[in-house]
């Protein structure tokens, strides 16, 4: 009795060999592999920060690479122009205090202002038609421009960020930091998309007190500093108990210049 012997093609051998590493090798959408964007890798911008968003612009980054380099820009009162630091002055590496509610003050600002314009244009075209009396356009108008003034003159004082400034040109401790002591107060701007710098010394600054208590009809505002020479008054609105130590010995001097003692306040 002879067997029947058959040949086996040889595609079908060729898909038994290659079939398995086909298997374990093949890539596709639904990889469970992550390939990680090298842009992404690279990236010098805070996951977790509150302020450094693609909504809200901000001129201070403490992760740029050239941080030991980038110029530093203050606005000061009664001037239209940005004045430039001296180049021996460095942010610090991370804000010492970052406000929790940064970014929803610059959206509730924006969209004031957004409202704004469209009341306007609404208020413009009631007032051009024949079917409804100015009273409605004038209505319109008055409730469109009113939220903008509440919100603007509110929150004028608004604090997003406060960095320490550091001299590069003398040692990093605590007697060089004590006797020239500079912080860079981040504040919003008007259409609260943009931030801006103002300078506020410590360092032998008896004027920086704790502000009187809120009226509501007031803006927000915590902190204080009168100008000696002219009387005018610089004010700040940052919430307390937040940033830790670093920011409760800041409380602490503020406190003590208001003659006001919570324990913070270094009193012998």
């Amino acid at each position: 009795m002879h067997m029947l012997h058959r040949s086996i093609p040889s595609s079908i051998l060729l898909k038994v060999k290659i079939s398995p590493n086909i298997l374990h090798k093949s890539f596709s959408t639904f990889s469970p592999r992550l390939i990680q964007n090298p842009f992404n890798a690279k990236s010098f911008k805070s996951n977790d920060s509150s302020v450094e968003t693609d909504e809200l612009i901000s001129e201070n980054n403490p992760w740029s690479p050239t941080l030991e380099d980038d110029p530093i820009y203050v606005q000061e009162r009664h001037k239209i122009t940005k004045t430039k630091l001296p180049e021996y002055y460095r942010l610090s590496y991370s804000p010492i205090y970052e406000a929790p509610a940064a970014k929803y003050v610059s959206i509730l600002k924006r969209l004031t202002l957004s409202f704004g314009v469209v009341g306007l244009y609404g208020s413009k075209l009631i007032y051009e038609s024949t079917q409804f009396d100015d009273s409605f356009a004038y209505t319109l108008l008055v409730g469109t421009i009113i939220p903008i003034i509440l919100v603007q003159w509110k929150t004028k004082d608004y604090v997003t960020r406060i960095f320490r400034l550091y001299n590069k040109e003398t040692p990093q401790t605590l007697d060089n930091l004590v006797k020239d002591e500079n912080l860079i107060i981040e504040k919003l701007n008007f259409t609260g998309g943009k931030t801006y710098n103002e300078l506020l010394r410590i360092t032998d600054n008896k004027s920086l007190v704790i502000s009187p208590e809120h009226k509501f009809w007031k803006p927000y505002t915590t902190w204080e500093e009168k100008n000696k020479e002219d009387g005018s008054k610089r004010e700040f609105y940052v919430v307390d108990d937040i940033g830790g130590i670093k920011m409760d010995r800041l409380w602490g001097i503020v406190e003590k210049n208001s003659g006001v003692n919570n324990g913070r306040s270094f009193f012998e």
